[in-house]
């Protein structure tokens, strides 16, 4: 008698710390789809300079124009087990001037698969996000390079497969991985790349060592010359951070990038990079140059100052950005003003402003200023 009440309490103990300690399990079970995104609308008054050589070149007789784009971008990640699949998705309209194009680009469309704890591979479509630049990544070899005037937008990425070990240690060396790449080329399979057959070869070897973040990248090509690369990037304190790049053809060119990251006691933030192409154009070859490609230059200064809720402006931030040609010394300035509702809407409305005398890179510019409103649905 006395062990059956002995087990009949112990059941009821039982049950009650089992209740204490009950939980959902449908709340912790892993999603089988994700997915993000944005809806966005921009428009650009943008005032032409009719001492550019362009505006001759192109037979312009108005002082103003105006642009437009419509962009909806979709991400998302399904899951199976060790297997996923990810994707971004990007429909835009563009008008300049009542000129208009429909593009819809598929930046990523890959499979991922964990092979074991360690290893994995990815097969498809995909953006590596190399290099440790805010503006420029010089060491980014099979990326698209960055529009410094936009860094943070999508980009998209190249066809390839992607085998990663990744591993974890206690000691200084606190993270090891290693990325092999092998991306083909062809007429119409990342041709932008390289124009017909070849096949590429990469390796990027990544190490936490010191706190520090190291990498060391080799690629190499059947049909264009070999590169290595270096890049770093360590927090000398909560508040500050410094990075770096080191990029160089086999026999060709070398290219460089050193810049910081600092957050004041009056929470402004500075970036600052300081980049380098030793292929960029020098001061007269821009001087020569009825048309250049967007940052084609030499060497490089960007600064940019921003402050959250300036003037006590909750979900609001200030911004300015200063993008110096250092061969010309030519710049494009930019003041904006971003706020964001609860709802995920974002505005951004800026002034932009292209300086220098009329040889300089941003002084031949086909357009000397503009207003610039973005407004970004996120979801």
């Amino acid at each position: 008698m006395i062990r059956t009440l002995l087990a009949i309490l112990f059941l009821l103990n039982t049950a009650v710390y089992a209740d204490d300690y009950s939980f959902d399990m449908e709340s912790i079970e892993t999603k089988s789809f994700e997915y993000s995104g944005y809806l966005r609308a921009e428009h650009k008054y943008q005032t032409l300079n009719q001492e550019s050589p362009l505006y001759t070149l192109l037979n312009r007789s108005d002082d103003s124009q105006n642009a437009f784009l419509n962009e909806a971008l979709f991400r998302f990640t399904h899951y199976k087990d060790d297997f996923k699949l990810i994707g971004a998705l990007s429909a835009r309209y563009v008008n300049i001037d009542g000129i208009d194009e429909d593009l819809f680009t598929v930046y990523q469309l890959y499979a991922h698969n964990k092979l074991s704890i360690n290893h994995s591979i990815d097969v498809g479509k995909k953006t590596l996000k190399w290099g440790t630049g805010y503006f420029f990544n010089p060491a980014a070899f099979l990326d698209r390079p960055k529009d410094p005037t936009q860094p943070e937008n999508a980009y998209e990425g190249y066809v390839m497969a992607n085998y990663s070990y990744n591993k974890s240690f206690d000691g200084d060396l606190k993270n090891l991985k290693l990325d092999l790449i092998y991306m083909p080329t062809t007429s119409k399979v990342n041709d932008d790349f390289y124009n017909d057959i070849s096949n590429n070869l990469a390796m990027k070897l990544y190490l936490l060592y010191f706190d520090t973040d190291l990498s060391f990248i080799y690629l190499h090509s059947d049909e264009q010359k070999d590169k290595i690369g270096f890049t770093f990037s360590r927090n000398l304190a909560t508040y500050f951070e410094v990075h770096g790049e080191f990029a160089k053809q086999i026999e060709g060119y070398h290219s460089y990038l050193i810049g910081l990251k600092y957050v004041t006691e009056n929470d402004i933030t500075i970036t600052s990079e300081y980049y380098y192409d030793s292929d960029g154009l020098t001061k007269d070859e821009i001087r020569s140059s009825i048309k250049l490609l967007p940052f084609s230059g030499k060497s490089y200064l960007i600064n940019k100052f921003s402050k959250k809720e300036p003037f006590g402006i909750v979900y609001s931030s200030i911004y300015f950005k200063d993008m110096l040609n250092t061969e010309d010394h030519s710049h494009l300035d930019t003041l904006g003003f971003i706020y964001t509702f609860k709802n995920n809407l974002e505005i951004d409305f800026s002034y932009n402003l292209n300086s220098g005398n009329k040889e300089s890179e941003f002084g031949k510019k086909l357009v000397s200023d503009f207003t610039w409103l973005k407004m970004t649905w996120y979801f």
